[in-house]
């Protein structure tokens, strides 16, 4: 066997051991951007601009993963009429700005969180994510891709949801012009991910998604033509769901109370999923005689004491500089169900409320028989001086509506299409930007967007490995949007 062939044949015996970035000192903070770029493509100067000046404010390197796009297959040949572009010289290139930038390895961030330098996945991919779970183990993982996703696997609970991101790009659309070229074009993400790491090991992930101009944002900071401006409102921040009774005193200090995220961040709205989780009535929980005496003994059966403190929260919540939105949520429709099927003459601890809440419904449905009665919104009692809204089922809520027609609020993803059940891909597929709510699993596909859970992570049902995580959406004033993740109680490093 000559030289030649001996070579061809080597391979390697054991995966590479995977280099570790050190954590920052006692109290400090590192940052990092990551991003890729394609081959024979042109940066995005004016986001190249931005994210250098960025990197530069908040001391981060800004690390840029290669990959190779061939058009050479097809090339000029392969395109539409008169959609032909010069052909690309034979030799591959990338533009000389990113060379000190280029980290093609995997490595270590922080405990639990890879950077996958190293992988070569086609722009054209219609998942990215997909077949990658379980490709860095049980440490979430960040993947150069020009498409912007997030995908939660499934870990054991407590241990910490495994979380996988993209990074989006900073190159120019550059494609065949076929199927596979034309849809990546339309869902080609300009940006970049920030990894924030404190000396605790705790790291906390962002998606910087910019616009054709190259403006992003990230929480309350905007990087716009090389200047980066602080103090700027997100247009609404979307909790994840709060399910009341199993919200936990720490987070809500944490969101609402004095100095908290809202406070701090001061978006124009607030978005609430599952106000409600009705414990005290769950439907679930009726034919379980062990579960309803466990609440006898507890004293968690009164409906009315559990929508007190549902109240209760929303004014906590409350700000006269920022809207409250309700959505119409599965968990809160659990309370209109309970009015209709439930049987007052066995429940003599609601009696009085469950007639009194049908009453209003009968009179609201006898005066106003073209807006429907909303149980909640009754029983909470609240006056428009509170900036509460409630949403009816099926009502829109869409803010940013200049941008590429806005991003819709106002759907919790309980419900798909036509009635059926709903998922994040079956929202990804109508073409509507949307941040939906339900599943307790965070995601980015395409469009649609879902948050996690503000409550605990245990609800007793969610039996198994977990998904969940107590992961939030923020909408930006340019349409543009990303989440962020609680964790250990922090939600910055």
């Amino acid at each position: 066997m000559g030289s030649r062939d001996t070579k061809e044949a080597e391979g390697e015996r054991k995966i590479r051991k995977r280099p570790a970035f050190s954590l920052p000192n006692k109290g400090k903070v590192k940052r990092y951007l990551l991003t890729c770029a394609q081959n024979n493509t042109k940066l995005h100067d004016q986001l190249w601009s931005n994210l250098s000046r960025f990197a530069a404010h908040i001391d981060a390197p800004l690390f840029v993963a290669t990959f190779t796009y061939s058009k050479a297959t097809l090339g000029s040949k392969g395109a539409k009429r008169k959609t032909a572009k010069e052909q690309d010289n034979d030799r591959e290139w990338w533009d000389e700005r990113i060379n000190d930038h280029i980290l093609d390895e995997s490595v270590e961030l922080a405990p639990g969180l890879v950077w996958c330098g190293e992988l070569q996945i086609l722009p054209t991919a219609v998942n990215p994510i997909s077949g990658m779970e379980s490709y860095t183990g049980r440490s979430s993982s960040i993947i150069p891709h020009t498409k912007f996703a997030v995908h939660c696997v499934p870990s054991p609970k407590h241990a910490g949801t495994k979380f996988i991101y993209t990074t989006g790009t900073v190159t120019l659309r550059n494609y065949i012009q076929k199927k596979a070229g034309q849809k990546a074009s339309f869902h080609h993400g300009y940006g970049a991910l920030i990894v924030e790491v404190d000396s605790d090991g705790n790291w906390f992930v962002r998606q910087l998604n910019a616009d054709s101009e190259g403006t992003f944002y990230d929480f309350d900071t905007q990087i716009k033509d090389g200047k980066v401006t602080f103090g700027l409102m997100p247009e609404a921040i979307v909790w994840g769901d709060l399910h009341e009774c199993e919200l936990e005193t720490e987070m809500r200090a944490l969101c609402w109370g004095e100095g908290g995220i809202l406070d701090t961040l001061r978006p124009k709205r607030q978005v609430v999923h599952d106000l409600l989780d009705f414990h005290s009535q769950k439907y679930h929980d009726r034919d379980d005689p062990w579960k309803m005496f466990e609440k006898y003994l507890a004293k968690e059966l009164n409906v009315r004491t559990e929508i007190r403190h549902s109240k209760n929260l929303l004014k906590m919540m409350s700000r006269k500089w920022c809207e409250t939105v309700i959505v119409h949520s599965n968990h809160d429709e659990m309370f209109t169900r309970w009015l209709k099927d439930g049987d007052f003459r066995a429940d003599p601890r609601n009696t009085k409320f469950f007639l009194q809440a049908n009453l209003a419904a009968y009179r609201w449905m006898s005066h106003r028989p073209r807006q429907s009665f909303h149980p909640l919104e009754w029983a909470c009692g609240l006056s428009e001086g509170w900036r509460i809204k409630f949403l009816r089922q099926d009502e829109p809520y869409i803010v940013c509506p200049d941008a590429h027609g806005g991003v819709e609020l106002g759907m919790h993803g309980h419900k798909g299409a036509n009635g059926g059940k709903g998922s994040l891909r079956t929202f990804a597929r109508t073409g509507r930007k949307s941040i939906i709510g339900h599943s307790h699993t965070a995601g980015h596909i395409e469009g649609a967007m879902q948050v996690g859970v503000m409550a605990k992570l245990d609800h007793g049902y969610n039996i198994g490995m977990s998904s969940w995580s107590q992961t939030n959406a923020l909408v930006y004033p340019n349409g543009k949007r990303t989440l962020f993740t609680i964790w250990n109680g922090k939600w910055r490093a």
